[in-house]
């Protein structure tokens, strides 16, 4: 079935069940409308008692947050109280006292600053709590009961803990509980050192909560815990769940202290005419259903014909076929499916041009590699012949030098590995730095700084020898008086091999640089063929583009040749 057949099948059924519907909107509409009336009076009654409660519990953050803050008079005394000795054989000493007086003063000179703030307290542990005003309680109780809470904000923030019962008060709130607020007193560290505890008087949320309510309503206040904060009917938390039908029920989550208010209110009383409305509500209904399915059969058929027309560009490009484009029409959804697919098209042709690309150059590198091999076996014997004669002719300063160059031979004949271990590779630099001392034409010296952990990582065959020869030719200082140095080094980083060659001699610009890892040259004189492109184009073939050779230099100082290789371990 085409897809514009199953959306209109799909309409005709959705307006059959509206039609439905619409026959019992005529008995239910009444209750439906008086429950929505109930609950936006009961959400708004909610609501106004919640700002102005809001408005007190900024105030009282405002004042936790002057306290807990003050440097003088509440954190310097609260890091002494736990850093330092307070007592000594049952008795208070100098430090407590001293210490507690200032606190006291600080907070005593708050106290009655805000009407409904009923007592104010200093925790700095569990011995040491402070309060203005005349509540009895449990000092340790009291400190377990805070550090029970989050910590991490109270960093930041006041935290309301549960309504506390008054007992032995002697004082003039007009309820029988507080409410504690609590902020923490942090260090310079960011660590909380001791606590600040506002004492919220409980009659002031009694009479913002409870008044202006219908008779018979319900309020009650429960925290993130489900414990019971507030009720004006003296029920429990699961009370409001047992309500029936009869009221209109209204949920609000205060989550600036973690509270959640519930309020039913009763819906006995309705109001005149909701019948009556609800009959036109029908009637309009059934004419904009009526709209909507003529607008929804020219939308459709409009929509499906795109869908159609790009279903056949798609299957014309599954044929092999990428010449093909959409014609977007609009700014829909179908005409941004019709621009990617446009896009994709052009990514498949772009991508399989550069993966021809890369078989081309990798192809080419190959052959270029293995065209600048040095071959045969025969001078290799012909070197070995060389020795000999020259041992029996006691011309002893030939032997390393034919040596040098026979070991190089070798190792190119013995080319059965694409990777060898990194000390290989080394041991190749050193017979071709060998061969370049007895050519008399170089005063430099050879400074190797390799990790231990590195020589039997696996690398090309071939990467070292001509970095180190372009830098012989190239890097070495041109002032005779002025002795060339280069620096072999290898490290693992991250999980990277890094090797870098550094010279001496008078550096290079960055276009300089970026020239001689782009550049490829007509005729490579190099040592064996293999020039400094080659290696990075070899590195990136094997290991992707995120691997290479980079330059790094400073004029009159060095350059650096940094290779970055994964690190490859030799199979045992």
């Amino acid at each position: 079935m085409k897809i514009r057949n199953k959306i209109l099948l799909a309409w005709l059924a959705t307006l059959l069940l509206m039609g439905i519907a619409i026959t019992g909107i005529w008995y239910s509409t009444s209750q439906k409308l008086t429950n929505v009336y109930l609950k936006n009076v009961s959400e708004s009654t909610m609501q106004d008692a919640y700002h102005a409660f809001e408005y007190l519990l900024t105030d009282t953050s405002y004042m936790a947050t002057l306290a807990a803050t003050n440097e003088a008079n509440i954190i310097e005394p609260v890091i002494q109280l736990n850093r330092e000795e307070i007592s000594r054989n049952g008795q208070w000493n100098q430090t407590y006292l001293n210490n507690r007086r200032i606190i006291m003063n600080y907070i005593k000179s708050l106290n009655g600053y805000k009407y409904y703030i009923s007592g104010i307290a200093v925790a700095a542990n569990r011995q040491c709590v402070f309060a203005t005003n005349y509540i009895i309680q449990d000092k340790e109780t009291l400190y377990e009961d805070i550090v029970k809470l989050d910590q991490e904000q109270l960093k930041h923030s006041m935290v309301m803990m549960e309504p506390m019962h008054l007992e032995g008060l002697k004082s003039t709130i007009s309820s029988d509980y507080v409410l504690p607020a609590v902020r923490g007193i942090v260090n310079d560290e960011e660590e909380i050192v001791g606590y600040v505890i506002l004492y919220f008087d409980y009659g002031v949320i009694d009479q913002m909560f409870s008044a202006n309510l219908p008779e018979g309503s319900f309020f009650q206040v429960v925290n993130e815990k489900n414990a019971l904060i507030f009720s004006n009917s003296g029920k429990d938390a699961s009370y409001f769940d047992s309500l029936d039908d009869g009221y209109a029920k209204n949920i609000f989550e205060a989550r600036s202290v973690g509270w959640t208010f519930h309020m039913a209110i009763p819906s006995e009383f309705y109001t005149a005419g909701i019948h009556r409305t609800a009959m036109v509500s029908a009637v309009v209904t059934t004419l904009l259903i009526a709209i909507s399915l003529l607008a929804t059969i020219v939308i459709v058929s409009k929509m499906t014909t795109e869908i159609s027309v790009l279903s056949g560009k798609m299957k014309s490009v599954s044929s092999g076929d990428l010449t093909v484009r959409y014609e977007v029409k609009g700014n829909d959804e179908i005409a941004q499916m019709g621009k990617t697919f446009n896009h994709m098209i052009v990514r498949i042709q772009e991508l399989m041009e550069r993966v021809a690309q890369e078989e081309r150059e990798k192809r080419l590198n190959e052959m270029a590699f293995l065209q600048a091999q040095i071959n045969p076996h025969f001078v290799s014997n012909v070197m070995n012949n060389v020795v000999w004669m020259a041992k029996i002719q006691h011309a002893d300063n030939i032997v390393p030098l034919v040596n040098s160059l026979n070991a190089l031979l070798q190792n190119v004949m013995h080319q059965d590995r694409e990777f060898i271990p990194l000390k290989n590779e080394l041991e190749y630099v050193d017979n071709y730095l060998v061969i370049m001392e007895y050519s008399g034409s170089y005063d430099f010296e050879i400074i190797k700084e390799v990790e231990e952990d590195t020589l039997s990582l696996l690398i090309p065959r071939f990467i070292l020898q001509p970095i180190v020869e372009n830098a012989i030719y190239h890097g070495l200082p041109e002032d005779l008086a002025k002795r060339g140095r280069i620096i072999i080094s290898s490290k693992r980083c991250d999980n990277n091999l890094v090797i870098i060659v550094e010279d001496n001699g008078e550096g290079i610009s960055e276009e300089k640089a970026e020239e001689v890892l782009k550049k490829k040259k007509g005729k490579d004189r190099s040592f064996n063929g293999i020039g400094v492109v080659n290696v990075n184009e070899r590195i990136k073939i094997y290991f992707g583009d995120c691997y290479g050779l980079h330059c790094e230099s400073k004029k009159g100082k060095y350059t650096k040749c940094i290779l970055t290789l994964p690190i490859v371990e030799e199979e045992i």
